[in-house]
Formats: C-alpha cells, structure tokens, sequence
C-alpha cells in the first residue's frame, strides 16, 4: 500500500522552525488529496476491492495475489465470484450510452434513458409532421407509431432495470443454494465469466446496429407505401418518397427500437445458453424439495422477471390492431391472433427452462426408487407390527407415534411421486400471460361503441 512520511524523526521535530511545520502540513495535505484521488480512481475503475484487501494484507504483513482478469477462469474468491452477482449487467448498446453520457458506472439510469429515447423517437416526428405542406391529419390516429415509440422503446429500457437484476439474482442462486456441486463450482463460474464476455463483445454491439439498418434497408427497398399512413410519405413526380418525418422514422426511430428489441434478443439467447450449461453441470437436485421441482422451483420465477418484456410485445402487436380497427377492420377477426400471440410469448420465454429435464427425470427416477424403496420396508414393518401380532393389535394405539410417523413418511414420499418434471411456476406462467394480454384491452374497448359502453355502466351503478 501507499505510505506517506512527512517530517522529521521522533524526537527531533520540536527542535523545526514553525515554517517547516507549515511546509510539512502542506505536503500532507497534498499527498492526502492526491491519494484521495486515486482512490476515486481505483473506486470508479473497480478497483475498491481489491484496495482494501491490499490493505489488510499490509496490516498483516503479507500481499495478496493479484486478482484475475475477468473471465480468465480463475477464481481468487473474490474477483470472479463478486462478478457472478450480476452476470447479466450491461449488454449491446450500453458502450455507445455510456460514451454519449446517457450512462455510468453504477449509474445506469433506466428512466432518464427512457425518456430520452422516447423524445429522440417521437417528439421530431410531432414536430416534422406539423411542418406547413406536410399531412399530419394522419399522425394522430396512427396508433402504431405512438405505441413504438410512446410505450414500446421505454419499455424495453426499462426492462433493463427491471429484468436483468432478477435474472441475475436466479443466475447467483445457484451458488447461494449450493445446489452445484463443490467440484463444479469453478465451471459454473467459468460460465459466468463466458457469459459477460459475450454480453458485452464490442463486435455485438456493432452487428446489432448493423442488422438493425439492414431490417430498414430490406423495408425501405419493398416499398411498400400504399399501406402505410399518409405523414411518412410525399407526393413527388417520381412517385411516393419519404417525408422528413418519414426519414426520420426509417433513419433514427425505427432504429433505436429495432436495436433494443436486437438487444433483448441477444440477451434471451445468452440466458438460454447459461441455463443449457448449468445443466450439463453436477447438480445437487432433493426429490423431496418443498418447492416440487427438487430445488429449482427458483429458476421458474423467470417467467415474472420477463413480465415487462411481454407487456413491450403485447403493445406492439397491439398498437397495429389499433389501426386496422380504426380503419374499420373487425376486432373479432384478430381473436385467434392474440391467442396464438399470448400462448407464443409463454412458450418462448419458458421453452429454456426445458434443458433441466433431463436431470429432473434422473432425480426424480432415483428419489421414486429409494424413497419408496424406504416406504416398502416401513410399510411391511408397519404391517408386521400392527396386523400380524395380535397382542400389540390389542393394545392401546392413543400413545403409539407409529401412525403419525407413517403418515409423516408417506406425505414426503407422495412430494417425491409429484415432482415436476420441468421447473414451471404455474404463478408466474400465469403473471406473464396477463402481461402479455393486459396492452390488449384497450383495443377491445376502443372497437365497442362509447354509447353502449355508458349505458352498460350506468346500468351497473343505478
């Protein structure tokens, strides 16, 4: 560690003129600030660890060694296992907010990004098609653009803030649970560390920013105008172009939507490979684990941390039903749409949790052999107890513990004949298919006519 050493040795310093004290003061006070600084440094840079284990070390008189670069596969027992608190932090697009300021270290300022995000999108498309010569007549009852861009891209920020530190925290479980095994301990940390590398790759950054303007590129070379609302094009003597707004749309909001739906994307596809890994791992799984699922009941409360996710993509697919019922479609003809849509989102944010199958059905094959291997054997003693010796069949059965530990061993061994075979929440299924038909009510209230909506609740208060 840093040492400072200012003055004079003992028993030599009273004899100092005062302006010598005052100098040494001052160096102090300087060498204070710029260790203080460094400090800032070392705490900004992530760097606070490992400066204060530096600092026990000194008081002990040894030195620790240096802690490994993250995802180097080795495990000091601090550096790899702190970072497996948070595996699922950052992620594309996060390099390019946190070089334009819209983020920082410890900061990630989910609704201000929000916001931002949602005036980049949508205030210069207000703005543009209220420009004189331009239709804005259509912008207005374009329900579609206002749910990208209104509730759609804020949502799937917010969901960083919402999504990523409840999957972290079911990631982390599996060390906190111990359900993986000491001799796996460091594979399963080498997945984590894998996991951030891949999250956080400069080159999936730029492929998502690249694929995005690609998608825009293949739209804008079909053309297809004639369906689209009339403020996204003008009336030119080669035919439709873009609006200003138009460009807009097809240049920077449409865009940051596509990346972040790219983003999530990414994400979905690394946490599905995380589970796929920790799957092939030595697992601790319990039969007879209270949560039904031998211990990873947990790993189905991922259904709930996508909710805000299924909302994103419910408002989406909502907002075009919206236009086509104002444009006078019926809403009774996209009935099987949002069925298929709601079932859809449930599947796909519950198929990962599939890759635990194989090893539930070993635990679950074991714990029917051995625990019910035990209630044969307490079962023919019980018999052979109770029915078979007529002396102790006539005695007194009120103080005899026999029945309620009977009953006590069958209830667990019927936990372990009832085990679920994939660590499904039906709770937190249940939560996501809400989320993902909640943004379609609006639409079913907008296609009933206000007349008899008025009527039906008056009819119900009076």
């Amino acid at each position: 560690m840093l040492s400072i050493r200012a003055g004079a040795p003992q028993g030599e310093t009273d004899h100092r003129p005062r302006p010598a004290m005052l100098m040494a003061r001052a160096a102090m006070h300087s060498a204070g600030q710029a260790l203080q600084h460094w400090m800032k440094t070392c705490i900004r840079d992530g760097m606070a660890q490992t400066v204060l284990l530096s600092t026990r070390a000194d008081e002990a008189g040894e030195r620790p060694p240096a802690p490994p670069a993250p995802g180097s596969g080795k495990d000091d027992g601090t550096g790899t296992e702190a970072s497996a608190a948070q595996p699922f932090s950052g992620g594309p697009l996060y390099k390019i907010q946190g070089v334009v300021g819209l983020l920082a270290v410890d900061k990630p300022n989910v609704l201000r990004r929000a916001l931002f995000a949602m005036a980049l999108c949508w205030l210069p498309l207000a703005f543009l098609t209220a420009l004189p010569g331009h239709d804005n007549s259509s912008f207005w009852p374009d329900f579609g653009t206002h749910a990208r861009y209104l509730i759609v891209v804020p949502l799937l920020i917010i969901a960083e803030g919402i999504c990523i530190p409840r999957i972290g925290a079911l990631a982390s479980h599996f060390l906190e649970s111990e359900i993986v095994a000491d001799a796996q301990r460091q594979a399963f940390l080498d997945i984590i560390a894998s996991t951030q590398r891949l999250l956080n790759m400069l080159w999936i950054e730029v492929a998502v920013i690249v694929l995005a303007y690609l998608c825009i590129a293949a739209i804008y070379e079909a053309r297809p105008f004639d369906g689209v609302p009339a403020w996204i094009t003008v009336s030119t003597h080669v035919g439709k172009v873009p609006s200003p707004a138009g460009w807009w749309g097809l240049l920077v909001s449409l865009p940051v939507m596509l990346c972040l739906l790219l983003s999530w994307v990414w994400r979905l596809c690394l946490w599905g490979r995380f589970l796929y890994l920790v799957s092939r791992l030595e697992l601790r799984l319990i039969p007879v684990h209270p949560d039904g699922a031998a211990g990873l009941g947990f790993v189905g409360y991922s259904s709930q941390a996508f909710a805000v996710l299924a909302t994103a993509l419910g408002v989406l697919v909502a907002g075009a039903i919206a236009n086509s019922v104002y444009a006078g479609a019926s809403l009774t003809s996209y009935h099987y749409l949002v069925l298929f849509f709601v079932v859809g989102v449930v599947l796909f944010f519950n198929l990962p949790l599939l890759v635990f199958l194989d090893q539930m059905l070993r635990a679950w094959r074991r714990g029917t052999l051995q625990y019910g291997g035990l209630a044969d054997r307490f079962g023919l003693e019980f018999e052979r107890k109770w029915l078979h010796d007529p002396q102790i069949a006539h005695e007194s059965m009120m103080d005899r513990p026999d029945f309620s530990s009977a009953t006590d061993l069958y209830q667990v061994v019927d936990r372990v004949y009832a085990m679920w075979l994939v660590p499904i929440h039906p709770k937190s299924v249940a939560m996501l298919a809400v989320a993902a038909f909640v943004p379609f009510i609006p639409v079913a209230l907008m296609a009933l006519p206000f007349d008899d909506i008025v009527d039906k609740l008056t009819g119900l208060l009076f």
